[in-house]
C-alpha cells in the first residue's frame, strides 16, 4: 500500500509540474517554452470545436504553428486553481481548470474559459492532449454576433 501512495504522489507531482509550466508559459506569452512540454509526435485534439474549426493537430510543428498566435489574440493573467484527477493508466491525467482573468486583445471582451484536459505523457513529454473547452465562450470573446450565426449555420449542414 505504501508503494501505491508513493506512486500516486509522484504522479500528482508530475501533473502539477506540467500544469505549472503550461500555465506560466501562457501567462508569460512564451510559446517556445510552452511547446517544449510536448513530444515531437504529439496529437492535440479539440473534441468540442465547431465545424470549420481545428479538430486535431498532429506533430509538434503543427501545434507550434497553431499556438504561436495565441499571445496576439488572448491575454491570460490568472488561472483558476486546478483540480487533478489521476486515472488507472499511470500515463494519463485529467486536469480541470479555468481562466479567472483573461481578455481578448482584438475585442477587449473578457475571456473566462473553463477547460477539462485529458493529457497522456511519456518520458516527461505530452504525447496526447484532448482539450475540452466551450466554443461559445471563445466566440463571445473573440468574435462578433455574426460569428455565432456562422457557426450555428455550419453545425446545421
Amino acid at each position: 500500500m505504501a508503494n501505491q501512495a508513493v506512486n500516486y504522489e509522484a504522479r500528482l507531482r508530475e501533473a502539477q509540474e506540467i500544469f505549472e509550466k503550461f500555465k506560466n508559459s501562457m501567462i508569460e506569452k512564451d510559446m517556445d517554452k510552452f511547446i517544449e512540454l510536448f513530444d515531437e509526435n504529439v496529437i492535440f485534439e479539440f473534441p468540442f470545436a465547431p465545424k470549420g474549426y481545428t479538430l486535431k493537430l498532429e506533430g509538434k510543428s503543427a501545434l507550434y504553428k497553431y499556438v504561436k498566435e495565441i499571445p496576439n489574440k488572448i491575454e491570460l493573467s490568472k488561472f483558476k486553481e486546478p483540480t487533478f484527477h489521476l486515472t488507472l493508466n499511470p500515463n494519463v491525467i485529467i486536469i480541470e481548470f479555468g481562466i479567472e482573468e483573461g481578455q481578448a486583445i482584438i475585442t477587449g471582451k473578457p475571456y473566462l474559459q473553463s477547460y477539462i484536459s485529458v493529457i497522456e505523457t511519456k518520458e516527461n513529454k505530452i504525447v496526447h492532449y484532448k482539450d475540452y473547452w466551450n466554443p461559445v465562450v471563445a466566440l463571445a470573446a473573440l468574435g462578433e454576433e455574426s460569428s455565432f450565426l456562422e457557426v450555428y449555420k455550419a453545425q446545421q449542414q
